[in-house]
């Protein structure tokens, strides 16, 4: 049996390779532990804001105003119960985030609905000799234009797609003839840039796949798993206060 059937794995995902590459101690939490650690409001803020960008997008008459405030609600029930110290910071990035997003992608017209009942475009890719599918779902699409296009939100505007990005969406595009794109948009500026060799990441991402199969068939016990790593508490992806807390109680220090 492999690895990642022992663990009652069914399938992966770019974000949760991507999370075994860069913090394996909060990867074993989530996936074996069954423990979910709270994010930082920066995560709501995006959530919030493909919100807000998608009601107006699909519906191009939609005001730029009610388009804020839609994601200003959904940010406020997300992060509720947040202890993040950026909660406030986050929040009144939302409307200039939405602003310069729909500003921008507007002008593809309005996307292509996803299939009737679901919420997104759903992709499913196997890759050689792993076990399980890699399972993605697609922000926007444009069969148009045959585009595919992710929308990120930064408060610093990105350079180029980050690795990690690149990785999440070659699976998006992986087998098709569509152009993956991601719009970065911070509250005063945005960019788009094109995902020119999916090939590349889709390979890098069969990698970590492969050594995280390894890993896991080294024991069938998740403690045991867990007593192998150790957690980096600088890292961002433990910047919310809850899953700190919950790293520490996991990890003993």
């Amino acid at each position: 049996m492999n690895g990642l059937t022992l663990h009652g794995l069914d399938h992966l995902s770019a974000t949760s390779l991507n999370l075994w590459a860069a913090e394996p101690a909060l990867w074993v939490i989530e996936k074996l532990l069954r423990r979910r650690a709270p994010v930082g409001c920066a995560a709501y803020r995006g959530i919030a804001v493909e919100h807000g960008v998608s009601l107006g997008l699909f519906d191009p008459d939609l005001n730029l105003a009610d388009c804020q405030a839609a994601a200003l609600a959904e940010f406020d029930r997300l992060a509720a119960l947040s202890a993040d110290p950026n909660r406030a910071k986050e929040r009144e990035s939302v409307p200039g985030l939405v602003e310069t997003a729909l500003a921008e992608l507007r002008q593809y017209g309005p996307p292509t609905p996803p299939p009737e009942g679901q919420r997104q475009h759903r992709v499913e890719v196997t890759l050689p000799d792993v076990p399980v599918p890699l399972i993605g779902y697609q922000d926007f699409v444009w069969d148009a234009h045959g585009i595919v296009l992710d929308l990120k939100t930064q408060l610093r505007l990105a350079g180029d797609i980050t690795p990690a990005h690149a990785r999440q969406g070659a699976v998006y595009v992986a087998g098709g003839n569509r152009q993956m794109r991601f719009c970065y948009a911070t509250p005063k500026k945005v960019a788009v840039y094109a995902l020119e060799d999916p090939r590349t990441p889709l390979l890098t991402l069969r990698h970590i796949a492969l050594r995280l199969e390894r890993f896991l068939h080294l024991s069938r016990d998740p403690h045991e798993l867990v007593g192998l790593l150790c957690p980096d508490f600088e890292s961002f992806w433990w910047s919310a206060p809850e899953a700190r807390a919950l790293g520490r109680d996991v990890y003993g220090f």
